[in-house]
């Protein structure tokens, strides 16, 4: 399932941590981490704290959101822990931060390569490799880098090291996922020993999301210059300056992990000792290992097996906020899609509660947009009024979708829906879409790649020439409708597959990027928004709740988004 992006199901908040003042435009730093309550001790999001029932700032008020998804922290562990198998629903294909695009791989990633700024379990946004991030000037965004770290290998890393990250990630040469979001960059240089500049063409307030993410990750110059393509995957290396580093990576055992005992940041519990991230593709297989204890943990994007394992005295379930959104991605505006009625009758003919009960078993809600609540990292009141403005899905309109079908002239036309039957949840999914279609008078054909082949839909064009549209489970980098948003408008946009470039529409984008006023950057936001979802460019499906599950020899994971970004092995630990 690829992010189902960017990931199939496989995709990017300025959050309250990154404030973005008005005073003329000009700074936007970084402070410490959000302090939270829990316990009745103040810990910092970043350290660990010790609570099982830190609430994430939420959307209480979205209508049609599942509630008591706000558990960020899982008990804190008290013992340490020799090893710890993690399983992912295939095998890590790379933990190069220009590659990573779906969950295996930016699961492994994060705990290796960090970024300069940090997501933390809370879903804010703080210091990383870089103790603060700044516009001096609209212009100009000042990254000042710690200079206390090191690569694995003891040698120090270099704002030297951090151009060349950044640049590796924008030259378009490299083949990487991430160099539209340097649309406004127009360079980027080491200012000191321990600062970078990346000048702009405008204020690109997006940017300091993205630097929080794969996008900010840095690797090391030296290893990436002698390995080639060889760096970031099995037949190679990778040299980063994370909590964990890499050990051994196996195809069809896993990729192993060892502590970093050398790392700089103290106030991470570290009390795991070694992880091995394992591709488990099977079901039944996980769901097993979880039961038995061979397999300590999982974020499963969906699980059949969800009700056993909650009723089981063996592991525990817990459900915290994501960014994550399902949706059929329409990729082709020439076909029987072409219509916007026809997207919008599709819409409403789809039974997303079923889906929500069937495939979900409950982790999940029908979403009204693709940008979920669990991306709202500013401005909430602002998003969550647009979201109740919003029609309710929750319930299907046949009749009036077949009027539609009927008025854009397009009934008894073929829709080709991409999937993979070799994943369940994309078969179970395009089968309701399937369904869905052909009550309302349009035909179905289901076109089905292999699980290895499925993300061939996301990066090769003639693979898309055999389908309107296909499933995937998408999400931000960061905390922020835009994040999403932007990649789905052309001709910039990294997913916008269907060439969707209406001028209004790329000048909100452009707009929503310079606007340093939280509340009238999410006006903006929201106004992209209403345009995405009448046109139906992707048709929301459900949003996910972001699940943990852990067998109870193993505690401290973070139950949010930030096991995707963030260090969220470092957490681990025995109970």
């Amino acid at each position: 399932m690829r992010k189902v992006r960017h990931r199939t199901g496989v995709a990017l908040a300025l959050v309250a941590t990154i404030t973005m003042a008005a005073c003329g435009g000009a700074k936007a730093p970084v402070t410490s981490p959000t302090s939270t309550v829990a316990g009745g001790t103040e810990t910092t999001a970043a350290s660990g704290g010790g609570t099982d029932t830190t609430a994430a700032p939420g959307p209480e008020t979205a209508a049609g959101v599942k509630e008591g998804a706000d558990t960020i922290l899982t008990p804190a562990p008290t013992q340490e822990k020799d090893s710890a198998v993690w399983a992912v629903y295939r095998e890590t294909s790379t933990i190069d931060p220009i590659f990573v695009f779906d969950y295996p791989d930016n699961a492994a990633m994060a705990i290796a390569c960090e970024s300069l700024l940090r997501q933390n379990p809370d879903l804010t946004n703080g210091p990383g490799l870089a103790s603060k991030a700044e516009y001096t000037s609209p212009t100009s965004l000042v990254i000042t880098l710690r200079d206390d770290v090191n690569f694995w290998d003891g040698t120090p890393m270099t704002a030297a090291d951090v151009v060349f990250s950044l640049n590796r990630q924008k030259d378009p040469a490299n083949g990487g996922f991430y160099g539209s979001v340097f649309v406004n960059v127009t360079d980027i240089a080491a200012t000191g020993d321990h600062e970078v500049t990346i000048t702009t063409s405008s204020q690109d307030m997006a940017l300091l999301g993205e630097l929080s993410g794969p996008v900010g990750a840095v690797v090391q110059q030296k290893s990436v210059e002698e390995q080639g393509a060889n760096f970031g995957t099995a037949a190679g290396s990778v040299m980063c300056t994370g909590p964990y580093k890499l050990a051994s990576w196996k195809v069809g055992e896993g990729v192993t992990f060892d502590r970093n005992d050398a790392y700089w940041d103290t106030t991470l519990p570290m009390k795991l000792k070694s992880i091995t991230i394992k591709g488990v593709s099977d079901e039944a297989v996980s769901t097993s290992g979880l039961l038995t204890g061979e397999i300590d943990g999982a974020y499963p994007i969906i699980a059949s097996t969800l009700d056993q394992l909650r009723a089981s005295e063996a592991v525990t379930v817990t459900e915290g906020p994501g960014y994550g959104i399902s949706a059929f991605i329409v990729s082709n505006f020439d076909g029987a899609l072409k219509d916007k009625r026809v997207r919008q009758a599709l819409s409403m003919a789809i039974d997303r509660q079923g889906l929500v009960t069937a495939l979900y078993k409950g982790a999940a809600y029908p979403a009204r947009a693709v940008a979920v609540p669990g991306t709202w990292g500013y401005a909430k009141d602002v998003f969550t009024k647009a979201w109740n403005e919003l029609p309710d899905v929750s319930v299907t309109d046949v009749e009036a979708a077949k009027k539609l079908v009927e008025e854009a002239g397009a009934a008894g036309q073929t829709v080709r829906i991409g999937m993979s039957s070799e994943l369940n949840p994309l078969a179970v999914t395009a089968g309701e879409i399937q369904r869905a279609a052909e009550s309302i008078g349009l035909k179905a054909e289901l076109v089905s790649l292999s699980a290895a082949a499925y993300i061939t839909f996301f990066i090769d064009a003639k693979a898309r020439e055999a389908v309107d549209g296909f499933l995937t489970t998408n999400y931000p980098n960061y905390a922020d409708p835009l994040g999403i948003y932007a990649t789905m408008i052309a001709p910039a946009g990294s997913q916008a597959y269907n060439g969707y470039a209406d001028p209004a529409a790329v000048q909100l984008v452009a707009d929503a990027r310079s606007e340093v006023d939280d509340t009238k950057r999410a006006e903006k936001v929201v106004e992209l928004q209403k345009v995405i979802t009448d046109e139906n460019l992707w048709i929301p499906l459900v949003a996910p709740t972001n699940v943990l599950v852990m067998n109870k020899n193993i505690t401290g994971a973070p139950s949010t988004f930030q096991y995707m970004f963030g260090p969220w092995a470092a957490y681990l630990g025995a109970p």
